[in-house]
């Protein structure tokens, strides 16, 4: 299970299409579509293989009214999500990669 220090980015694999304030997403084998729109776009679209959970929790934070600790939970939950739909997948993060030698 991904945790707030967890990296996400798109599935290159799998076709994004925006359709209105959200995005329709097809699984990497075509034979499942998700729908992602309101908080799950907001948070899809910070899914840039740079920053990692906890910054996007703080992006929801900002712009929601939510508590950080609800919205932490649902946001690992919601990642877990994507992480098993196979549309998102798990990047290192930068503090993780190897040191240059």
């Amino acid at each position: 299970m991904p945790d707030l220090k967890s990296v996400l980015t798109p599935n290159p694999a799998c076709p994004v299409r925006a359709v209105g304030d959200g995005y329709v997403i097809m699984a990497a084998a075509g034979e499942t579509t998700h729908s992602l729109d309101g908080l799950g776009a907001f948070i899809w679209k910070r899914l840039d293989g740079k920053r990692d959970l906890a910054a996007v929790l703080a992006d929801v934070v900002a712009e929601y009214d939510v508590a950080a600790d609800v919205a932490g939970g649902d946001l690992l939950e919601f990642a877990e999500a994507l992480l098993t739909a196979g549309i998102a997948v798990e990047s290192r993060a930068p503090g993780d990669l190897p040191a240059a030698q």
